[in-house]
C-alpha cells in the first residue's frame, strides 16, 4: 500500500486508537479545578491516583540560575572519571567490601548470592552491556526506500500535530515505555563536551556544536543541528518486589532489566521517527541529563534523592530519551508536592547506606566535582553512592513513600 492509499481510520486503528482518544490525549484525565499557574487534573491510570498540577502558564518546578547554569561536560560524570580521575582509581576490592559489610550488618546475611540469581541478574543485563546500542543514523535496509517518500505530514491522512503527537507516544508505549511526554529540548541538559576517551588520552572529550545542519559524529566534534529541538523522555517502571530486595541481585536484575529496555525502546521508536522522514538521536544515559528533560516534559519532579520522582511510580523508573527534528506538541511540567514532601521526609537520606544522599536544606551547589551548580535542589555525592553501588543499590527507591505497588495508597 502506498503512502496516501491508508485513509485516517486505518492508520488510527494500526495504532490502537480511535479518534476520541487521540482528542483526549492518551488517558483523558479529568481537569478537577485551576490555580493561578495551571490547571489541576486526576488520572488514576496516568498518575496513580495523584492530584497533579499541569504547570500550563510557563512555570517550571524547579530554579535555576541562568547566570550559573552552564551545560555540563561528560567527563565530569562519576563513571567518566573513574577512567581518568587519579582520585577514582586503584580501589578495586572497595565496592565489593563495602556491599558485603553492609548486607552482614544490617540484615545479618548475604542474600542473592545463588548461581540462579546471578544468572537472572547478568541476564536482564545483556542489551544494555552490548556496546552502545544507540545508533544515530538508521540500519535498516529499507532507510533508502523511505528517505525518498520525504517528510511525513499529517494532513496527509486528516490528522493534526497535536494527534500526530500522541500517536508517537502511544508507538513509545507500544515498544515498551511505561511513561512518555514531549518537551522543547533545552540545550543546557545536553552535555557541552562528550567524554571519548583513548589509549593515549584517557580524559579525551569531543564538543558538542550546532552550528550546521549536519547530525553527525566525528573524530573531533558531534555535530546535533538547532533544528532538532524536540525530545521525547521515555521512562521504564522497575519491578516493585525486585527494587524491595535492595541491595541485593535481584535489585541489579531490575536496573538491568530497565537498561535494556532502554536501548530496545529508545532505539526501536528513533527508527519510526526516521522512516516518516525526521531525524531522531536515541539515547539512554548518555547525550545529556536525562532527569531534567523528563521533568521539562511533564514526567515528574526531583525528588531528595536525586531522581526524578513520578506519580505512578515514584522514583523506581529507568530514563531514556529520542532528540528529533519531528515538531511534536509539547507537554507542560507538572507538580504534585514531591518538594515540599521531600523537605520533610527524610527516608532516603537516613537509609542511604553510603550517606551519599543530603539530610540538609537544598542549596545551589553540591561538594563534588560530579554536581553541576545553579540549580536549587538536594546535591548528593556521587562518589560515595558509586563506591557502594557493587549491587545496583536502590534502597533510596526502596524507602521513597512514593514508591508503591500499582494502584496502591502511599506508605506510611
Amino acid at each position: 500500500m502506498r503512502s496516501g492509499e491508508i485513509n485516517r481510520r486505518d492508520f488510527l486503528h494500526l495504532l490502537g486508537l480511535g479518534t476520541a482518544a487521540l482528542a483526549g490525549g492518551l488517558f483523558s484525565p479529568r481537569v478537577v479545578g485551576r490555580t493561578n499557574r495551571g490547571v489541576l487534573i486526576e488520572s488514576s491510570e496516568e498518575y496513580g491516583g495523584f492530584l497533579v498540577e499541569k504547570l500550563t502558564g510557563g512555570d517550571l518546578p524547579y530554579q535555576y540560575d541562568p547566570q550559573r547554569l552552564k551545560a555540563f561536560n561528560e567527563k565530569m560524570t562519576i563513571f567518566s572519571r573513574n577512567f581518568w580521575d587519579p582520585a577514582r582509581q586503584n580501589r578495586p576490592e572497595l565496592k565489593e567490601n563495602l556491599t558485603y559489610e553492609y548486607l552482614v550488618k544490617e540484615k545479618g546475611r548475604v542474600p542473592n548470592q545463588t548461581r540462579l540469581d546471578f544468572a537472572f541478574m547478568r541476564a536482564a543485563w545483556l542489551y544494555a552491556s552490548k556496546g552502545s546500542p544507540y545508533n544515530w543514523e538508521s540500519k535498516s535496509g529499507y532507510a533508502r526506500f523511505f528517505s525518498r517518500l520525504g517528510k511525513w505530514e499529517p494532513a496527509e491522512i486528516g490528522m493534526s500535530w497535536a494527534e500526530a503527537t500522541v500517536a508517537v507516544k502511544h508507538a513509545a508505549l507500544f515498544y515498551g515505555a511505561s511513561l512518555v511526554g514531549v518537551a522543547k529540548l533545552n540545550r543546557l541538559w545536553l552535555y557541552r563536551e562528550q567524554f571519548s576517551p583513548t589509549r593515549e588520552n584517557r580524559e579525551r572529550t569531543v564538543p558538542v556544536l550546532s552550528e550546521s545542519e549536519r547530525l553527525e559524529r566525528t573524530k573531533d566534534a558531534w555535530y546535533i543541528p538547532e533544528s532538532m529541538n524536540r525530545v521525547i523522555a521515555l521512562a521504564f517502571e522497575e519491578d516493585y518486589y525486585a527494587i524491595a530486595n535492595s541491595p541485593g541481585r535481584l535489585a541489579s536484575a531490575a536496573t538491568g532489566n530497565g537498561y535494556s529496555r532502554m536501548a530496545v525502546t529508545a532505539t526501536t521508536l528513533a527508527e519510526f521517527i526516521r522512516y516518516l522522514g525526521y531525524r531522531a538521536i536515541p539515547a539512554g544515559s548518555g547525550l545529556g541529563l536525562s532527569i531534567p528533560m523528563a521533568i521539562d516534559a511533564g514526567l515528574g519532579e526531583l525528588g531528595r534523592l536525586g531522581l526524578l520522582v513520578t506519580p505512578k511510580y515514584g522514583p523506581r523508573v529507568r530514563l531514556a530519551k529520542v532528540i528529533t527534528d519531528m515538531p511534536l506538541i509539547p507537554d507542560v511540567p507538572i507538580r504534585f508536592g514531591v518538594a515540599e514532601f521531600c523537605e520533610a521526609c527524610l527516608l532516603c537520606a537516613h537509609h542511604c547506606p553510603s550517606k551519599a544522599i543530603s539530610d540538609g536544606p537544598r542549596t545551589w551547589e553540591g561538594k563534588s566535582p560530579s554536581n553541576n551548580p545553579g540549580v536549587f535542589k538536594w546535591y548528593i555525592e556521587p562518589e560515595k553512592c558509586y563506591d557502594f553501588n557493587n549491587f545496583s543499590c536502590s534502597n533510596c527507591k526502596r524507602v521513597c513513600p512514593f514508591t508503591k505497588p500499582n494502584n496502591s495508597w502511599l506508605h506510611r
